[in-house]
């Protein structure tokens, strides 16, 4: 209307007024029934998701309590973590042991005897090194043109089948040495260097592992010693347990050295009159202890209850009815959200057969009160987790347990397929409905008001030209 806007000039008409009013008039009646129901479907999508979100939660600390094992999870505690660090799963049984640390695993490391010209302009030698970690390999070909020091040491880093062997250089007072170092410990992960298909100073590069050979410190060690020579054994670590079993591992690390049980290790405990430099360790063994973890049962089934709560909660809030106000909640009288409490109410107190038991949530002090909120009987839980820990853990964790019924449960509501997600989609469906109805509206109020505008100037006119004539012919009457 912005080109329309000047009316009535002829025949007094307010064109552009009378036009606005009945387009008000035509608009108004379909514009509130659209807004009313968007209105409503909004507040509808807004109530479902705040239901979904809380129920979401919910579903999450489930699945998160599956995954950690919350309500069946055991306590490993150590004397002393700064020598062993023990973690256990729900599978270990209680218990307390003693661990010593006898030896700690070792990566290998070899060094050159013999120094080696760093002279960017030197030449070392070409050909092919074959150096191998443990059972992998990989062939080095060194260019001659490419074969200083640098040269070899980046060739051998950056080998793409290179087995975890890093070459460096170390400065002593008498020169350049190259120093091989695996990065994998254990017994088996050991150095071997084939230099036969090299030539120069890189067949000085040779190594191979003598278990004859004897320590450096040794009165018999070769003089002069091989060009290259151990500077750090590869080794086992070695721990023994209650003073009786001896077991090994190629890290430091022990998996189920005692089932369900992880130790690290991280140093030598002490000896007794061995004459060895660990008799000064005052620390002889650390005492580790295995133990339910009551603690961690008490505080998931808390944020249970907790997030429990808070979807009825929500849901309450979402579908109660105010009396006084006469208004009631976006939800209320929703089948769904109301249907969503019903089952979970339902499954909590369903059975959970456990070795042939029909065992209750009840029996661990959960119940539900009059308002349909849960609670815990703190003396009743305690006294189950002392008596029977091993049950109440198989209740929630179990293959059949309550928390594989209650994530199925709730991925029946808000998973991609549940009935909120459906529900929502079916809102969402509608308020695009809805505003597309709105945008449509707009068209045809446009067009309305440009057509009435039309008639409405065209009768002004109409008017305008009646009055002329009329004035015309009463001019002509009076003379």
């Amino acid at each position: 209307m912005a080109g329309l806007s000047v009316g009535g000039l002829g025949s007094g008409l307010d064109v552009a007024g009378m036009t606005q009013q009945l387009v008000a008039a035509e608009r108004t009646p379909k514009q509130l029934r659209i807004t009313d129901e968007k209105s409503k479907v909004d507040a509808n999508l807004s109530a479902y998701g705040l239901v979904k979100s809380s129920a979401s939660t919910l579903q999450d600390l489930l699945e998160d309590f599956v995954d950690d094992e919350a309500f069946s999870s055991k306590s490993a505690s150590s004397s002393d973590s700064g020598y062993v660090s023990v973690t256990a799963e729900s599978n270990a049984q209680n218990g307390r042991f003693s661990v010593e640390v006898l030896q700690m695993a070792q990566n290998h490391k070899v060094v050159s005897s013999n120094s080696f010209d760093a002279d960017p302009d030197a030449s070392l030698g070409s050909g092919e090194l074959v150096i191998g970690l443990g059972n992998e390999s990989m062939t080095v070909n060194i260019d001659v043109n490419s074969s200083n020091l640098n040269d070899i040491l980046d060739a051998i880093n950056n080998h793409a089948d290179n087995p975890g062997i890093t070459a460096t250089v170390i400065n002593d007072n008498e020169g350049s040495k190259i120093v091989f170092t695996g990065n994998a410990t254990g017994e088996e992960q050991k150095i071997s260097i084939d230099a036969s298909g090299a030539n120069g100073d890189l067949t000085k590069l040779e190594y191979q592992y003598d278990p004859n050979l004897p320590d450096r410190d040794d009165p018999t060690y070769p003089n002069p010693p091989p060009d290259m020579v151990q500077m750090q054994a590869a080794q086992d670590a070695e721990i023994r347990i209650d003073n009786f079993s001896t077991i090994t591992s190629d890290t430091n690390k022990f998996e189920d050295a005692i089932a369900g049980v992880t130790l690290d290790v991280s140093k030598l405990t002490g000896t007794y009159n061995t004459g060895e430099d660990t008799d000064e360790i005052s620390v002889k063994s650390v005492n580790i202890e295995i133990s339910n973890d009551t603690d961690q049962a008490k505080s998931s089934l808390s944020k249970f209850v907790e997030a429990f709560n808070s979807l009825h909660e929500m849901v309450e809030s979402q579908s109660k009815y105010d009396v006084d106000e006469q208004k009631g909640g976006p939800l209320v009288g929703d089948s769904v959200s109301r249907s969503l409490l019903g089952q979970m109410r339902n499954l909590m107190n369903e059975p959970v057969i456990i070795n042939d038991q029909m065992i209750l949530l009840s029996e661990f002090g959960v119940t539900t009160t009059r308002e349909g909120k849960v609670e815990i009987d703190d003396e009743v839980l305690k006294a189950s987790l002392e008596d029977n820990f091993t049950a109440f853990g198989l209740f929630f964790n179990g293959d059949e347990g309550f928390l594989k019924k209650a994530d199925n449960l709730l991925d029946g509501f808000v998973g991609t397929e549940g009935t909120i997600t459906s529900r929502e989609d079916s809102l969402k469906d509608q308020q695009k409905r809805l505003e597309d109805d709105l945008a449509l509206l707009d068209e045809r109020m446009e067009a309305f008001e440009e057509r009435t505008y039309r008639q409405l100037s065209a009768m002004d006119a109409a008017i305008y030209k009646m009055n002329n004539e009329l004035s015309t012919m009463m001019s002509m009457l009076v003379f």
